[in-house]
């Protein structure tokens, strides 16, 4: 059937007019079975055909009636298009067919023929942009459902292997975990908890977690955990004791916490326990290794000291207390010769030895460091007095102990102070045995002292002077003096010899021989060697530039003597000047020189080859010391001071240590040795020392040791 015009030929009719097929019943009737026939083949629609048709009947009258009234066409049209999607007209053909039928059917005549391609190019456009849009629809929909896909295996993965970890931290963990439920029932339990409390899973599972707590603590946890689970308190960490299947107490240290389903309600309580036994017993053998002396067991230093402290504390006032301080002898000669090991053996031997001695005293033994140990003795009716315990304690040591092959004997200097409780104060009882025991090493090997009282302030200040001395050594506040040596029958200067100056604050100023027994005592001898002979060095070489011709005579203790780096810390001082080395004069003890090492010998020989003369002091013209004499390159000595003495105070010059010390000054002259005399107070003295031989005095007769600018002054005026 042909929907255009009656006659079979164009209808024409004014652009404002309605063609007159619009208006007919059976022409739209025809219209939308023909609708209808064409979305049959392009897509399923779930209604019957008759239904379909008058569906799009009633779509037909809708279109016409816009088309009389354009101010409806694009609400009409909408509402077409929307009726074609609910009644599933959305094949891929669905909006092509239908746009060609109404173009077709509304669009008659050959002068619509430019309209029809028009709308038959939108009808192509509309198409494809539909069918693109349903396909990136479709893509967009396909990538989401990938995507959702993908992350739903994904999430799926890393829960099995979130579980498998949390499994593999649970079974593998030596921390004991539980999970239990709101009340205390065990859900679940590891073998690290098992093993701590030696329950099995099943005796666990017939319990519960408030079970497992002392009885006298169990209260108190309770309420704790049901605020945890109330929501009151966040967390809970606190050390308990938890019982064993066995009956004793398992020392612990319990976290706990809420699981909380998404909502946010408690579920169940996570309670992890660590076992503190092994912690507590590590800690307790720390606590005893920090007390002892880990080589023989003994108490230590602190220890001792906190054990005297609790004995003053706790004894009646009028109890007698008497504190031991020894110092092995010469231990350094069995760490040498026989080596540390054997050392170590002996420092054993002897803590085993003095407790045992006190074994029947109430009494402690300590070793306080090295080769240094104290016993501390609560004096009764039968302890020994201390010069007899003193004697024992050597007795008992004398006694070879043998290592291996040897046999060795040993001996202690010991310093002791004796206090009742009440006048006694923990560090004064321990530095007095201290200082005693100085003391004691000071007279030799074997000596044991009491302490004194009186002589304990000057112990004490000297003790606090070698304490500060080498930070007044930092900070500058030593000085050089220069005594002055002169020729006896003309007075001419011959050098100087460097002096040690110390004026510490609130205190006397200490002399040479004072600043170099102190700083043996402090440590800094070398330290303090080197800064005198560096200083008096450059003050020397800025006289000779001036023109003078002064000789720098510097006198070394024995361990300055001895000292391996002498000889280079010489070469640096006169590395740093252009003052020949011929003008220094070193003077070293003769018996430093006459040990059994050779430390010292070398030093003088190796002086003597770069140029430095070296001299010797406390010279007794022994045959030994003669000899010394002839094998050495000396170029002058010093008498002894006590010889000096002993002639000054001599009453008559018949006596026979008079005669017998004349006897001995040609003997050294033999040697073709100048000899020098310090300490001349007048010219009587100078007199007779000259009339024996002697060239070279120096003292007070002369000049005490005096600052650079006095020098200055000698020097300008010669």
């Amino acid at each position: 059937m042909k929907i255009g015009g009656s006659d079979g030929g164009s209808s024409e009719y004014a652009s404002d007019e309605v063609p007159r097929q619009w208006r007919s019943g059976h022409w739209r009737a025809e219209l939308a079975r023909q609708w209808a026939r064409r979305l049959d083949d392009a897509s399923y629609i779930p209604m019957s055909r008759a239904s379909i048709d008058q569906r799009l009947l009633e779509l037909v009258d809708r279109l016409i009636d816009a088309l009389e009234e354009p101010s409806e066409i694009d609400e009409v049209g909408r509402e077409v298009g929307s009726s074609l999607v609910r009644m599933h007209a959305t094949g891929e053909e669905s909006l092509t067919r239908t746009l060609e039928l109404l173009s077709d059917g509304l669009l008659t005549g050959p002068g619509n023929e430019p309209a029809r391609r028009i709308l038959a190019l939108l009808a192509a456009v509309t198409a494809g942009y539909a069918g693109a849009d349903r396909e990136s629809t479709f893509q967009q929909q396909e990538t989401l459902k990938r995507a959702l896909l993908r992350s739903k295996v994904h999430t799926e993965r890393e829960l099995q292997v979130s579980e498998a970890r949390f499994r593999e931290i649970f079974t593998t963990t030596p921390i004991g975990v539980a999970i239990c439920e709101l009340d205390g029932t065990f859900i679940e339990t590891n073998s690290a908890l098992r093993d701590t409390l030696g329950y099995s899973d099943e005796e666990l599972r017939s319990k519960t977690i408030h079970d497992l707590f002392a009885p006298e603590e169990a209260g108190s946890i309770a309420a704790s955990y049901a605020e945890l689970a109330g929501g009151t308190r966040h967390g809970l960490r606190e050390r308990r004791n938890l019982v064993r299947a066995d009956g004793d107490r398992a020392w612990t240290y319990l976290a706990v916490s809420v699981l909380r389903d998404a909502d946010g309600a408690p579920r169940h309580f996570v309670t992890m326990v660590e076992d503190l036994r092994e912690l507590s017993s590590l800690q307790d053998r720390f606590h005893h290794q920090a007390l002892h002396d880990a080589m023989t067991g003994l108490p230590n230093r602190q220890h001792f000291r906190s054990r005297l402290q609790t004995a003053l504390a706790s004894q009646p006032g009028d109890v007698t207390l008497t504190l031991y301080h020894l110092g092995l002898d010469g231990f350094e000669l069995i760490n040498d010769g026989l080596g540390y090991e054997i050392g170590d053996s002996i420092v054993k031997a002897v803590a085993k030895r003095l407790d045992q001695l006190i074994a029947d005293e109430a009494g402690l033994v300590a070793r306080l460091g090295g080769t240094e140990f104290a016993i501390l003795l609560k004096q009764s009716a039968d302890t020994p007095d201390i010069a007899s315990f003193a004697a024992r304690i050597n007795e008992e040591l004398s006694e070879p102990i043998y290592v291996g092959e040897h046999g060795i004997a040993t001996s202690a200097c010991i310093g002791v102070t004796q206090r009742t409780v009440a006048e006694a104060e923990t560090d004064a009882l321990m530095w007095s045995a201290d200082v005693t025991l100085r003391r004691a090493e000071s007279a030799g090997k074997r000596q044991w002292a009491l302490f004194d009282p009186q002589r304990a302030p000057n112990e004490q200040v000297e003790a606090k002077l070698a304490a500060i001395m080498p930070g007044a050594l930092e900070l500058g506040e030593f000085d050089v003096l220069y005594q002055p040596l002169v020729s006896i029958p003309d007075r001419k200067l011959m050098g100087v010899a460097a002096q040690l100056s110390w004026q510490p604050k609130g205190h006397d100023r200490l002399d040479h021989d004072e600043c170099l027994r102190l700083a043996e005592r402090s440590g800094i001898t070398l330290s303090l060697r080197d800064w005198m002979l560096s200083t008096a060095w450059q003050q020397v070489s800025a006289w000779h530039r001036e023109g003078h011709r002064p000789r720098l005579v510097t006198g070394l203790s024995p361990n300055q003597s001895r000292d391996p780096d002498l000889v280079a810390r010489v070469r640096e001082v006169l590395d740093g000047s252009e003052l020949d080395a011929q003008w220094l004069r070193v003077v070293m003890p003769i018996t430093a020189m006459m040990d059994d090492g050779d430390e010292a010998r070398d030093n003088g020989t190796t002086l003597d080859a770069m140029g430095v003369q070296t001299a010797l002091r406390d010279f007794r013209a022994s045959p030994e010391e003669l000899r010394c004499l002839r094998e050495l390159p000396v170029c002058a000595v010093q008498l002894a001071d006590d010889l000096v003495r002993l002639v000054h105070e001599r009453e008559a010059d018949e006596s026979p240590e008079i005669r017998a010390i004349e006897s001995l000054l040609p003997w050294t002259r033999a040697c073709g040795v100048p000899i020098t005399v310090v300490g001349v107070e007048a010219e009587e003295q100078a007199a007779w020392w000259h009339s024996r031989g002697c060239e070279i005095a120096a003292g007070p007769v002369y000049s005490d040791p005096i600052p650079a600018e006095a020098v200055n002054r000698l020097l300008r005026a010669v």
